[in-house]
Order: C-alpha cells, then structure tokens, then sequence
C-alpha cells in the first residue's frame, strides 16, 4: 500500500448549538463533496477540488476552519511506537492519520560502508510514534520538531536520514 495524502479541515464549532447543527453542516457537506472520512470535527477529503465549495459552506454557517495535510497510514503494516497514542487519529473507520504539521515521515540510509543502522534506531526507539514498511522500504514517524535529533543521531551512526513527508 503506498502512502496516501489527503486534506483536511479541522472545524471549530461554536459552543452552546443544538446537536442538529453540526449534522445540518455533515450533510450539506455530503451534498458539496465526497467526504473521505472524519474524526470529531476534523473533515477529510481526497481531492483539493472538494475544499472551496466545503469552506464556502462553514463561511455561510459562520464555522471557522483550519486546513491540514494528513497521511493515510496503512494499519497492517503498522508497528506502533510509544508514542502513537498522541499522534495517531484513528477514526470509526478504522482509518489512521497523522497531521504533517506534527509528523515527519522518514527512512534511513545506511549505503555507507562503516554505518550502522541498528544502534540508530535503537537510540531513536524512544521518539518514534511509529515504523512501517511500504514497497520493502521502512518507514518512521517521528515529531517534526524532532528531525534535527533524528539527523543527528543517524549521522553519528554513519547513517543519513531521507525524508518522506
């Protein structure tokens, strides 16, 4: 399975609205654009083209939004790191994302005669949200805050990190 981007948009309902109103807000969505999948009141889309009649939408209900990219990931492929749980959006649908502005997806390449890729990860365990495997090649999600210590430590093994995403 490769990696899917998909676009989301974080709806900030206002407080004290009766429950119809977010549903009247889903369904006038559902009638403007295919809807991938949502989490709460994160909506998620497969195309840009879906975003402009869904953001003309909340101006009209007066719901401000913020506009995320999010990465499929796919859950059998999945090993999940210590801190998953705070990253990882998991829907009814049982679908994974995470938001790019918080994940960075990356590999490590140990091409060098003298690296040594398994005391690397082995330092970088502890940060990592998660690993999988995509087209024989692992992949890890770590914080993006985080990516100049993971440059860090694979350097100091011989390593070089290539980022994803």
């Amino acid at each position: 399975m490769n990696l899917e981007r998909k676009i989301g948009l974080d709806m900030h309902l206002p407080d004290g609205k009766l429950p119809g109103f977010y549903a009247q807000i889903v369904k006038g969505i559902a009638d403007r654009a295919p809807l991938f999948d949502r989490f709460k009141e994160l909506l998620v889309f497969d195309s840009e083209e879906s975003i402009p009649s869904v953001l003309e939408l909340l101006a009209h209900y007066r719901v401000p939004s913020e506009r995320c990219e999010l990465v499929l990931l796919p859950s059998e492929e999945l090993e999940q790191g210590e801190l998953y749980e705070d990253y990882a959006i998991v829907t009814r649908n049982e679908n994974i994302f995470v938001d790019l502005a918080l994940v960075a997806l990356f590999s490590l390449d140990a091409a060098k005669p003298d690296a040594e890729p398994a005391p690397a990860l082995l330092q970088l365990k502890e940060h990592l949200i998660g690993s999988l495997t995509e087209n024989g090649l692992v992949i890890h999600l770590i914080d993006r805050q985080l990516a100049e210590l993971a440059e860090r430590i694979a350097k100091a093994y011989g390593c070089a990190v290539e980022w994803r995403y």
